[in-house]
Order: structure tokens, then C-alpha cells, then sequence
């Protein structure tokens, strides 16, 4: 019985592979005979799995062969005797091949069969890619179920080298494109979004509220100052085709320091570049007036700025609120600067300013509330010095087409949060009563540290019907608001998409792609380490946007999560022009010195050595508009300075004899 068996178990096992044998052979037989073919597939899933390409791109090739088959087609007609011939052409044309080929001629061989051989090969190509992959996959390919994940982490590398190669060529990736897409970098991978080359957005979804989160050192500022220049380049296009309003970008940097003074020249050089006409820098070069805003907001504003207890103190709250607005709202009109509310605050001038039109409640109220006069005056004159004077000036938003506001939120938080609130209530009230309407992108970088007092979810929520769209960005999901609550609206109301880069903890983030269908398969392990191939397979829900895959993202890398599904990204870095002229004077600066004005980034280089901003030039292959001169030095074209701009900064125009004495030395004296 055992022998009989055992005979059987061998001749089975004879049987199968004698079957897989003929099986290989005759694949082999006929991807010899049909070779041109065979090549092409094999060259097109080699190129696939090199460069980790999606199979539908074989496919998406195989088609776009179209007309050259056509037009092969239509010779052979008209060359053969008429339709009869198109059905024998691929039988005539591999055995032109064969015969061109033994006789020594490869060239004319495929030259011959090629019209034919790439559409196919192209086809048979992706059809093998895609069977591969759904194996892997699903995880019933490969020599274990690990093998699956093993392949994907090549697939990832190899995508990253492709998409890093593609963003390397100078000019390979514009700023923005037709269509009014603004171009971040190369596209590595996509889940649920159509795969492409660059890894572009539309102008209307920079309109609309986004979030952007990463840690410190993963490419953050690289990639916000692509996307405002994006968004400043297209939207001065947009203007002067008669398409939309002007835009204007503010940006608060919540940390400050010498850091982001940095980022403001970079981001005043590249802004520049993309036509902004001015750019205004933030208490450092420019200043706003508070006192600008309407009596009853300007009042509440003030009142906000002051940080209030809880229990008792809200009554002192109540009475600070009622004298402010007493002084704000005076017949004799609203405050011009602090130094004139602080001259209100005192029980002698509101009597006077109130004794020929004043009510009996506003009698009554100044005669009951001027003992805590001298205490608010303190907290208010305490506050206007923690403040500074970059609120206390002349200008608004409407004096530059962008700003770059500092706050030093690193060591001054209480600070911070005041100018962050004072900013953003200066800004919706220029949005609602604003002279000329601006299509305008606030972008609060550093959101964490302004959090606190500063409930930004509310701006999100009531913005767009005012024209402003709000960009936070912060290096973590805690530093997005102080409670979960309010993290989850501000998430949840990013219409615009969310900018992921590495996060130790993006879970919340990725949870709002929700999940797509794949396939799950088990296999049986036969004897250590060999699997079978027998299993069962069934549909599962998995997330769209992979956690451990963004906690892996290297620098430069970010996901852009946008209606169920992910867009993996490589950004191009967006290289500025140079920021200081030194040593002796480029061709560029005789030029303005000769006619009075020069052309920022006009064939400059970058300071890292690259070329500035892809030849200096406009996303429209024009030339770049004229700018106010760098505050390093650094040469731009003329531009009258805006209001609020301090003498002697960004905005003032340039001194023909400063620049020859930099540049030759001081002329001798007699």
C-alpha cells in the first residue's frame, strides 16, 4: 500500500512539472518568434520596475502609438493592393524582420517590424507589469507573503530616484503652467489622484484653507515659499488677463529670531522674481495702524489684546471694556495713535469730551468707573510697550502686494499673541472694507505659538466668504490649536488640501483620507522557508495615506492629502536671486547705474550656485518686474516706498552715488 502510494506522489509529482515544462517552452517558443515584440516588453517592464512607474503608464504609451500605426497602416494600403493588404501587413512585416535580419541587416530589421513591434510590446509590457504587481500586491506573488513588502520599499526608492532626477534638470520643473496650476516638484507616487510627471495644484485651491505640517529640518520653509510665490506669480497673471482681483500675501512668522529674517529675504528675493512689485517686511522695515479700524472693532480688538482671568476678574474685564469704549467711541472721534488713548484715560478728559453730548448713562459710567481709570491706563500703557511701535505707524495692507510679518513667538509669546491678534483683525477688516478687493492668502507659519490666544478655526470657518484664504502651518498635530476639538475643525475646513511632511504622530492627519479597498491574501507555509501558493483572498479596508510611510519621508518629501486620496511629492527648491552684490560690480549694476534701474535676478546666480529662479525670468517668459533695492545691498529696480515704510529701508528708492561708492570707492576730495 505504502509502495503504491509513493509511486503515485512521484508520478504526480513527474507529471506536474513535465507540465510546467512544456508550459515554459512554449512561452519561450513564442516570445522567440515573436522577438521584436518580446523585446520591447521586456525592455518597456524593465524601465517600469526601474523607475517604479504605475502600469497604466505602459498602457498610456501603447495608446499614445496610435497614430503611428495609422499611418503604417495607411502606407501599407497605398503601397499593397488596397484593404486585403492591411490584414496580411503584420504576417509581411515579421517576416521582412526575419529575413532583414539573417541577412545582416538589424537596423532596416527593425526598422521594418518597429510600427508594429513598440504598440505591442508597449501593451504586452504593461500587461505583465500589471499582473506582477496585483500579485505583489495582494500578496500571493513573490517567495513569501513578505516578499510583497520588500517590493514595495524598492518600488518607493526607485520612484524617489526618478522623481529626484526629474526635479535635477535645470528648467524641468516651472513655477506654474497652463491651466493656472501652480507646480510644487516631481511626483513620486499617487494614491486615488491621476499620476503625472509634476505634482501641480490649481490656483483655486490655494483660495482655499490649507494646512501644512512637519518638523523641524524636513523641508517646511522650502515648501511654503514655493507655494506663496506660486501663488503671487499666477495671480498677477490672472490680474493682468482681467481674471481675478490682485492678490495679497501676508505671512506671519509666529517665532522670529534671526532664523526668520532670514526666510523674509529669501522670501522678498523670490516674490521679486514671481512680479511682486513690493514686499514689505514687518516691524523691521514697515509698520500698520491699528487705529484704522472701525470705533466698535477697534474697541474690542484693544480689549482682547489684554489677557482677562477668570471668575471675579471678569467684571474688571466688563469695566475695562465699557471705559475703552468710551475713549475709542468719544464725539470727538476714535483715537489717532496709543499715545492718544492713553491721554483719554483719565476721568478729566472723558468728562470734557462727553459734557456737551454725552447721555446720563455715559455721566453716570464715568463717574462710577474713574477710580480703575488709573489701572487699565497702566495695563494699556504696559501693552503698547510690549507691542512696540509696528502697529502704532502709518500703512496698511493695501500699501505692498506682500508681507512678511515677524513675530518673536521664540522668547516673547505673550507678545506674540497680541501682534498675531491685532494682525489678523487688521487684516479680516481690510478684507471686508478694504478700498480695492485683493484675492488674499494668510499663511501663519509656526502656528504653535500663537495657538493659545489666537483661535484661528474661527477665521477658517467665516473667511472665505470675506475673500481670504488661511494657510497654518505648524511642526506637529498638537501645535495645530490647544485643545482636539478645535484641531480637528481646523483640519477638517482645509478645503485646500494638507501638506504633510515627516511627523512622528500624523495618524489624526492621515485618518481624514479615510481608507480604500485592496485585496488581502493568506498563504500556507508548507515547510520552513517555503510558502505555497494555495490561500484565500478577501477585500479589506486600508488606509489611504500609509502613517509609517510619512514618518519615513526624507527631507524635501511631502504628502498632499486632497479628497481621498495622496500625492506623494519630491519639492523643487525655488532658488532666489542674489542677496548682496560683493566685491567688484557685475555687468547688472553698471547697467543701473547707467540708466537708473536693474532687473532683480536679471542672470544672477543663487547664493547656493544654482541659477537664480530658472534664469531669472518671469513663470511667463517674461522678464522679472523691478523690485525696491535688497536692505544687504543687494540691486533692484525702483519702487516708490510703500506707506508705513520707515526711510532708509526695502521700499526706499536707490542712491546712484551710494551704489558708485560701493562699488569704485569714495570720489577724492579736493
Amino acid at each position: 500500500m505504502i509502495g503504491r502510494w509513493l509511486s503515485l506522489a512521484v508520478a504526480q509529482a513527474v507529471l506536474r512539472a513535465l507540465a510546467w515544462l512544456l508550459a515554459d517552452l512554449a512561452l519561450i517558443a513564442v516570445a522567440v518568434a515573436a522577438a521584436p515584440v518580446s523585446i520591447v516588453a521586456a525592455g518597456a517592464a524593465a524601465a517600469a520596475w526601474r523607475q517604479g512607474w504605475p502600469p497604466r503608464r505602459l498602457l498610456a504609451a501603447a495608446a499614445w502609438c496610435g497614430p503611428m500605426v495609422a499611418v503604417w497602416l495607411a502606407w501599407t494600403v497605398r503601397g499593397g493592393s488596397g484593404w486585403p493588404a492591411v490584414a496580411a501587413a503584420p504576417y509581411h512585416a515579421w517576416l521582412d524582420f526575419w529575413l532583414l535580419a539573417r541577412a545582416g541587416s538589424p537596423l532596416r530589421a527593425a526598422a521594418v517590424v518597429a510600427p508594429l513591434a513598440i504598440p505591442l510590446g508597449l501593451a504586452a509590457g504593461g500587461l505583465a507589469w500589471t499582473y506582477r504587481t496585483g500579485l505583489l500586491r495582494s500578496g500571493a506573488g513573490g517567495l513569501s507573503p513578505a516578499a510583497s513588502v520588500a517590493f514595495d520599499r524598492r518600488q518607493w526608492r526607485h520612484q524617489v530616484r526618478a522623481a529626484t532626477g526629474r526635479i535635477a534638470a535645470p528648467g524641468s520643473v516651472p513655477l506654474t503652467v497652463r491651466g493656472d496650476l501652480l507646480v510644487v516638484g516631481a511626483v513620486i507616487r499617487t494614491v486615488g489622484h491621476r499620476a503625472g510627471r509634476l505634482a501641480a495644484v490649481g490656483y483655486q485651491r490655494m483660495r482655499s484653507h490649507q494646512v501644512v505640517v512637519g518638523t523641524t529640518g524636513t523641508g517646511k520653509t522650502t515648501l511654503l515659499l514655493r507655494l506663496w510665490t506660486a501663488f503671487m506669480a499666477t495671480g498677477l497673471r490672472r490680474h493682468a488677463a482681467g481674471l481675478g482681483a490682485p492678490p495679497l500675501m501676508v505671512v506671519l512668522d509666529c517665532k522670529g529670531g534671526a532664523d526668520a529674517r532670514r526666510i523674509a529675504d529669501r522670501f522678498r528675493r523670490v516674490l521679486r522674481q514671481a512680479g511682486a512689485r513690493s514686499i514689505a517686511i514687518w516691524p523691521d522695515e514697515a509698520s500698520l495702524s491699528l487705529w484704522t479700524l472701525p470705533p466698535r472693532q477697534l474697541t474690542t480688538t484693544l480689549v482682547d489684546l489684554i489677557e482677562h482671568g477668570t471668575g471675579s476678574a471678569a467684571y474688571y474685564a466688563d469695566v475695562m471694556e465699557a471705559l475703552i469704549g468710551l475713549a475709542v467711541e468719544a464725539p470727538c472721534g476714535p483715537p489717532a495713535s496709543s499715545r492718544d488713548l492713553l491721554g483719554r484715560l483719565e476721568p478729566g478728559w472723558l468728562a470734557m469730551a462727553y459734557a456737551s453730548s454725552g447721555t446720563a448713562a455715559d455721566h453716570a459710567l464715568i463717574r462710577s468707573a474713574s477710580r480703575h481709570l488709573g489701572d487699565v491706563a497702566l495695563r494699556f500703557r504696559t501693552l503698547f510697550r510690549r507691542l512696540g511701535a509696528g502697529l502704532d505707524g502709518p500703512g496698511g495692507f493695501g500699501d505692498a502686494d506682500a508681507w512678511y510679518c515677524i513675530l518673536e513667538g521664540t522668547d516673547q509669546i505673550p507678545v506674540a499673541e497680541g501682534q498675531a491678534r491685532a494682525l489678523v483683525d487688521l487684516l479680516a477688516s481690510f478684507a471686508v472694507r478694504g478700498p480695492q478687493r485683493r484675492e488674499i492668502l494668510l499663511a501663519v507659519d509656526e502656528f504653535s505659538a500663537v495657538s493659545r490666544r489666537l483661535p484661528i478655526w474661527q477665521l477658517y470657518e467665516r473667511a472665505r466668504s470675506l475673500g481670504l484664504a488661511v494657510q497654518v502651518s505648524a511642526q506637529s498635530w498638537q501645535g495645530l490649536a490647544a485643545g482636539e476639538d478645535e484641531r480637528y475643525r481646523i483640519a477638517a475646513s482645509a478645503e485646500g488640501g494638507i501638506w504633510l511632511l515627516r511627523t512622528p504622530h500624523p495618524e489624526p492627519l492621515t485618518a481624514l483620507a479615510g481608507t480604500r479597498r485592496a485585496t488581502e491574501t493568506t498563504r500556507r507555509l508548507a515547510r520552513f522557508p517555503v510558502w505555497r501558493h494555495q490561500g484565500t483572498s478577501r477585500l479589506n479596508e486600508i488606509p489611504v495615506v500609509d502613517a509609517a510611510l510619512i514618518r519615513d519621508l526624507d527631507v524635501g518629501q511631502a504628502a498632499y492629502i486632497y479628497r481621498g486620496g495622496v500625492t506623494y511629492v519630491q519639492v523643487k527648491r525655488l532658488v532666489g536671486a542674489p542677496a548682496a552684490v560683493a566685491g567688484r560690480p557685475a555687468a547688472a549694476v553698471n547697467r543701473a547705474v547707467a540708466s537708473g534701474r536693474a532687473v532683480a535676478g536679471d542672470g544672477g546666480h543663487a547664493d547656493d550656485g544654482g541659477p537664480a529662479s530658472d534664469g531669472g525670468r518671469a513663470p511667463d517668459g517674461g522678464r522679472v518686474p523691478d523690485g525696491g533695492p535688497a536692505p544687504d545691498g543687494g540691486v533692484a529696480g525702483p519702487k516708490a516706498r510703500p506707506a508705513g515704510a520707515r526711510p532708509g529701508t526695502a521700499g526706499a528708492p536707490p542712491d546712484v552715488s551710494a551704489v558708485l561708492d560701493a562699488a569704485f570707492g569714495p570720489e577724492p576730495r579736493a
